[in-house]
């Protein structure tokens, strides 16, 4: 005879992430004031330079809009 512990707990797996979700929706997620990434300049002229030669230069960045603004992931472009 087969064991129904495997569908119970599935079941109340799902229940418990329903409660959470919609927690998260009712105190803070459902906000809506949008953060407004803004960079005064997109591209740079570094002028000529030897490869293999480290280069650093700092862009400024700012948030124009009423939310909290969360930057997750920068790369190279």
């Amino acid at each position: 005879m087969k064991s129904m512990r495997y569908p119970a707990s599935l079941a109340a797996l799902a229940v418990f992430l329903l409660v959470v979700l919609s927690a998260a929706l009712l105190w803070g997620g459902g906000s809506t004031e949008n953060p407004k990434f803004f960079v005064r300049k997109t591209t740079v002229n570094l002028g000529e330079f030897f490869e293999g030669k480290d280069i650093k230069y700092v862009f400024s960045i700012r948030n124009n809009g009423a939310g909290e603004l969360h930057i997750i992931n920068v790369r190279p472009g």
